[in-house]
């Protein structure tokens, strides 16, 4: 029987596959956006937390400091995959960390795939590799390794996340978890923000924040009413999917960020990235038909 958090995953993967177009629209640079997306996190997670029975009293030094630089490391080699390479190579590397989510699931909580699912797995990710369309002369020639490398990193860096998630388990609040990861990197910025208030004047190469209201307003809302809630969605649906099946919906985001290009940017879609949407869509509803 299919259950509420198979219908969770899909949406908030749908939700939070329109974040590209915030970043495009919103005309600042990287580390702005990520501080403001840690700050309205950070806050929302402790307003509801502060009205919760446990407050802060489980909230945990080692998960704050560990998931918060794990996060910050994260967007960075996110970042630098996605300036580095064509969008279709670091979709299509990013986009395997399904596949380090069920190796993970298999050593720490020895989760096996049944063997009638593996072709549904691997028509999942044909479709993904048939809308991200990667480069295949320039993975092969490894022209900029370290690009290739962060593509990898932000694979599997994802991959942790979503098991930070999980080994919290469903006794434990999102929002806490939230609060943790966000709360982390909120922090971890908050000494590179100081010194560059401090030095503001001299030649340093520290990140600067872009304090313009055109800039703040847009990324305040979208972050609160979108992303808060698209990340809640997902994390609070983590203990209750399986690996495999988490897995193989996450796709969704794809067939969703290539649909968005589409409405919101222009971006004419080929027969073939088609092609791959009608794969995944086949895919997770055989899987989950399965069940």
């Amino acid at each position: 029987m299919i259950g509420l958090a198979e219908f969770i995953v899909p949406a908030s993967e749908v939700i939070l596959a329109s974040y590209p177009i915030l970043i495009k629209s919103v005309d600042t640079n990287l580390w702005t956006q990520v501080f403001v997306r840690n700050l309205v996190y950070t806050s929302i997670a402790a307003f509801i937390l502060g009205f919760g029975k446990q407050g802060f009293s489980d909230v945990s030094l080692m998960n704050t400091s560990g998931g918060g630089l794990l996060n910050l490391f994260h967007v960075g080699v996110s970042y630098k995959a996605f300036s580095d390479l064509p969008a279709g190579n670091a979709m299509a590397i990013f986009y395997a960390y399904p596949i380090w989510n069920l190796i993970g699931a298999y050593f720490i909580f020895n989760e096996r795939i049944p063997w009638y699912q593996m072709p549904w797995i691997v028509l999942a990710l044909t479709g993904m590799l048939m809308i991200a369309q990667p480069n295949v002369g320039t993975l092969l020639n490894a022209e900029k390794p370290l690009g290739l490398l962060a593509a990898v990193f932000s694979g599997i860096t994802e991959s942790m996340i979503y098991f930070f998630f999980r080994l919290l388990g469903n006794k434990e609040t999102t929002f806490r978890g939230m609060f943790e990861l966000y709360g982390g990197s909120f922090a971890w910025m908050l000494p590179v923000v100081g010194l560059a208030s401090l030095f503001a004047n001299a030649n340093t190469s520290l990140p600067k924040l872009d304090l313009s209201t055109k800039s703040w307003v847009p990324m305040i809302l979208f972050n609160a009413l979108v992303g808060f809630i698209g990340y809640s969605m997902r994390f609070a649906a983590i203990p209750y999917v399986s690996t495999m099946i988490f897995s193989v919906l996450s796709f969704f985001g794809i067939v969703a960020a290539f649909v968005f290009g589409y409405l919101f940017e222009g971006e004419k879609p080929s027969v073939l990235a088609a092609g791959g949407s009608l794969a995944i869509l086949i895919a997770n509803i055989a899987i989950l038909s399965q069940r």
